[in-house]
């Protein structure tokens, strides 16, 4: 939950990091997926879509974490917990669970 809720502030509070991400997804051809906010009164809902955008964005979001950990210690934090297997493990657990309980209420 950390890492995804300081994804979604460390990029919602600097434009110029927000666009260096956007650079990252044009150099990685990739589709532009921006963090994003986890919380709220539907927190389940918003947290599988943040996953999801983390997931479908992690190589462009890793990438330029650890370009911009140089300048920014917030960056340099959330690059060493995106390296972290342990915390993609715990996402990915995340995930299942949030399938499972899906085919259940529609069975």
């Amino acid at each position: 939950m950390v890492l995804l809720i300081g994804l979604y502030y460390l990029y919602r509070k600097s434009p110029t990091l927000k666009n260096g991400l956007k650079e990252s997804f044009l150099a990685l051809k990739q589709k532009q997926v921006l963090p994003t906010r986890v919380g709220g009164t539907r927190w389940l809902p918003h947290l599988d879509k943040a996953v999801d955008a983390f997931f479908k964005g992690y190589q462009a979001i890793r990438h330029h974490l650890e370009s911009a950990s140089h300048t920014s210690p917030k960056a340099e934090g959330l690059a060493k917990i995106a390296a972290d297997g342990n915390v993609i493990t715990f996402l990915l657990c995340l995930k299942v669970i949030k399938m499972r309980q899906t085919y259940r209420f529609m069975s």
